[in-house]
Formats: C-alpha cells, sequence, structure tokens
C-alpha cells in the first residue's frame, strides 16, 4: 500500500520507493550543504590570506558586517564566569546574557547579539582566522551554532559519562554533531592555512600559546 502524506508533498511511501526518496533527499542535501561549505571556506581564505600580515582588519572587517567588536581589560576573566573564551561569543539569553550585557554594555537585557569579545591587544594571526572561520560560519547559517547547541558544546567533556549522554535526544545529540563539526572545521582551516604560510611549524601549538596570551 503507498500513501503521501497530507502535509508533506515530499513524503511519499511505498516499499522500497520511501527509502529511495528518502537516499536521495539526503545525498541532495548533503550536496547543497558541501558546496556551501566550500564555498564559505574560499571565501574565508581569500579574506584571511589577503589580511594575513594585518590581522587586526580581520576585526574590522567584522565590524563592518554588523558585529560588535568589544575590547576590554580582563576580557578572558569575565567571559570565564559564563565559560566562554576570547574572540568569537553566539548569541546568549537569559543569565548569562544579563551578565555580559550588565558588564560590557552597562544596562539590563536577557539577550545579546553575537558578538567579538577579547582584551586590547596585538591580535595573533592563526587564532584570529580560527575565531573568524566560526564567525562567517554563524553568519553562513551553518549548523550547530544555535544557544542550545553551543551551551551542551561548552559541556562537552561532560558527555563523556553515558548517564549524561543518555539524556540528549536524538536532535540534539545531531545538533552536538554539527557544533563539533564546525570547531574541527576551523581548527583544519587553520592547520592548512599555516601549511601554506609557514611550512611544517606547529599552528596547534600556536593556537594553544596564543589563547593564552592574546586573541
Amino acid at each position: 500500500m503507498c500513501y503521501k502524506a497530507k502535509q508533506n508533498l515530499y513524503s511519499y511511501s511505498c516499499g522500497p520507493v520511501s527509502s529511495h526518496i528518502t537516499s536521495f533527499a539526503t545525498v541532495s542535501f548533503d550536496s547543497k550543504m558541501r558546496e556551501k561549505m566550500k564555498k564559505m571556506k574560499d571565501t574565508v581564505k581569500a579574506i584571511v590570506k589577503k589580511n594575513i600580515n594585518t590581522p587586526e582588519k580581520l576585526l574590522e572587517y567584522v565590524e563592518k558586517s554588523g558585529t560588535r567588536v568589544i575590547k576590554i581589560p580582563y576580557a578572558d576573566k569575565i567571559l570565564s564566569y559564563v565559560g566562554e573564551q576570547e574572540g568569537f561569543i553566539t548569541p546568549k539569553s537569559g543569565f548569562e546574557a544579563l551578565y555580559l550585557n550588565i558588564v560590557l554594555n552597562k544596562k539590563i537585557a536577557f539577550k545579546t547579539p553575537e558578538m567579538f569579545v577579547l582584551r586590547d591587544l596585538p591580535v595573533n594571526i592563526y587564532v584570529m582566522s580560527h575565531q573568524f572561520h566560526k564567525w562567517y560560519s554563524y553568519k553562513m547559517e551553518l549548523p550547530g551554532y544555535d544557544y542550545a547547541t553551543q551551551e551542551n558544546f561548552k559541556r562537552i567533556f561532560e558527555f563523556s559519562d553515558p548517564k549524561k549522554v543518555q539524556q540528549l535526544s536524538y536532535s540534539e545529540v545531531m545538533s552536538l554533531k554539527e557544533a563539533l563539526r564546525r570547531d574541527v572545521d576551523a581548527i583544519e582551516f587553520v592547520l592548512e592555512l599555516s601549511k601554506e604560510q609557514e611550512g611544517s611549524k606547529k599552528t596547534l601549538d600556536k593556537i594553544k600559546n596564543g589563547e593564552k596570551a592574546r586573541l
């Protein structure tokens, strides 16, 4: 017996046929996503390489695109209270947003837009490239940047406990997987950039040391 959902013209079940339609839709979606990600990566690479010796201009690019850049003393310590690090901060809500608004904007509000928050120090090109890649992914509306997923992502190591994992729904697990992909994509981008610019230097150490010292 074959049937078609009333409110979904793309849902059609007829034995093996439904599986083929589902598979085709999945392949089509994955193909479009890969194409979108490749386009994004090429664009980010061109912007970063153009400013490889002037990383401050990446922050100017961010500001001109409508994302606020905040430089403030002790930014690292301020952000640590909400489990964040210097760099790109996704939109917040609730008490995290209230805290950031009071400290950064001197106002009371329970929502914040995306922003960059960092100390006023020289910019490390590799750490900045990593954060810039994540920001551009967010602006391109790639999955994994919604508030709930980002909150889970901050607590990623808690999910080494099977009991914690079991508390997540299937959709939450899949969204968390996307957030991890975005972070890995950004790291791989910096590694490729480093190989092109400086050969075999240990970029991951640079990122680690750069995060400790400055963005």
